[in-house]
């Protein structure tokens, strides 16, 4: 696994998330009380990225483009239309930097 500089933890705002990259793979970095968590940024239902069409309800992010719903913590899907859990990355903090591995 490589571990891969992607963030300062200031860059990602409370209850939100943000567009990171690791090497070509667009993930989605969120902060949720202030603990981070990573997942893909792209959609399992129909590739809708997430950064640009998502609400957040609490530790769960909707893609707003079908509704799919997905845990933030592990991926799972909490509701449908998607039935594929998104993958997701290991999260780690130096200092103020934020690396993912995946």
């Amino acid at each position: 696994m490589v571990k891969v500089k992607v963030a300062k933890v200031t860059d990602v705002p409370e209850g939100d998330l943000i567009k990171v990259m690791v090497g070509n793979d667009p993930v989605a970095l969120y902060k949720l009380d202030g603990k981070l968590y990573a997942t893909t940024n792209i959609c399992t239902h129909e590739q809708c990225t997430l950064d640009d069409n998502h609400m957040m309800h609490g530790d769960v992010v909707e893609c707003t483009c079908h509704g799919s719903q997905f845990k933030v913590s592990d991926g799972s899907v909490v509701v449908l239309p998607a039935t594929e859990p998104l993958k997701t990355y290991l999260v780690s903090v130096e200092g103020e930097d934020v690396f993912l591995e995946g």
